[in-house]
């Protein structure tokens, strides 16, 4: 009987052993993605999921499946303190594939939580870990970033227009008639609503922020513009990932309209003019994504405004 009380001892201390192996392949169901961008998805509507953490201190006890999901669930409950904590024990234990692997599937999912995670990483210090393990178009984020909108199909940026209407909001435009002006570069702002984090885009050379109009047109889209205020919703937008033909884009979303901006079809004088899209813009991100190229040292740029 002694016997085969040692050997039922032994079996669960081998079954606990092997539970604990770094990297141990665990059944982990990825959950289905809502139809709202930011909805969250069913498997973390429950009570343990919401209170679920990760013992980071003691890395060689938890399976990377499990840290990966562990920090997922912060950033899309728009934890970002704890997320930002995991992330940072994940580099100090050398494990900067947790949070690689968490911003990939966060991407494949198309969250738009990314962009708030990566602000708030990067203001706890971790510029560093957005250099190495985001992609690159996320660093458009940290303080010392400029960045330029180019739509994927017409290849051409955002331009802050010359001069400005009755209403002194100046108009913007997608052409590549000047590839080398700062009258291309744009600056993000972050600006926190509760747990929410939005972006104001200000122009690098006015202090003007990207906005869009009040009144639908007959399309039920709105033209773009840029203001010298930027205290209302529609000065705030989202960035929400998309991959389309092995490349990353970004539908660029107005909180106040819901809408992702778009160049018009129709050209003036070699340019489109900057508008929203109504409907379903997810539709088409060949039409409506944006490819963001950021950058730091732009000293090799100049001012052109003519």
């Amino acid at each position: 009987m002694a016997f085969k009380h040692l050997a039922v001892l032994l079996t669960c201390m081998l079954a606990a052993a092997a539970n604990a192996v770094p990297g141990a392949d665990e059944s982990t169901t990825t959950p289905s993605v809502d139809s709202s961008i930011n909805g969250l998805p069913e498997s973390l509507t429950t009570a343990s999921a919401v209170n679920s953490t990760v013992e980071v201190s003691e890395p060689l006890l938890t399976s990377t499946n499990q840290m990966v999901q562990n920090l997922y669930d912060a950033i899309v409950y728009e934890n970002y303190d704890e997320a930002v904590s995991q992330a940072l024990n994940c580099m100090r234990y050398d494990r900067p594939d947790v949070i690689k692997l968490t911003v990939d599937k966060l991407i494949r999912q198309q969250r738009t939580f990314i962009a708030g995670f990566a602000y708030k990483l990067g203001a706890a210090g971790g510029e560093d870990i957005i250099r190495s393990e985001f992609p690159p178009a996320y660093r458009m984020v940290l303080n010392d970033t400029f960045i330029k909108f180019i739509n994927y199909q017409d290849r051409v940026s955002i331009e802050l227009g010359i001069t400005p209407d009755f209403a002194d909001d100046k108009r913007l435009y997608g052409n590549n008639d000047h590839p080398h002006s700062q009258n291309y570069h744009w600056k993000l702002e972050p600006v926190m609503d509760g747990k929410k984090i939005y972006f104001k885009i200000r122009h690098r050379v006015e202090e003007r922020y990207l906005k869009l109009a009040n009144n639908a047109d007959r399309d039920g889209d709105y033209q773009a513009y840029a203001s010298a205020n930027s205290d209302t919703n529609r000065h705030l937008w989202s960035f929400q990932p998309v991959m389309y033909n092995g490349e990353l884009l970004f539908f660029v979303i107005n909180r106040a309209h819901f809408q992702a901006l778009k160049f018009g079809r129709r050209v003036y004088d070699g340019s489109r003019n900057l508008y929203s899209q109504g409907g379903n813009f997810a539709a088409h991100p060949e039409l409506n994504g944006w490819t963001i190229e950021a950058f730091g040292d732009s000293s090799k740029f100049v001012i052109i405004r003519d």
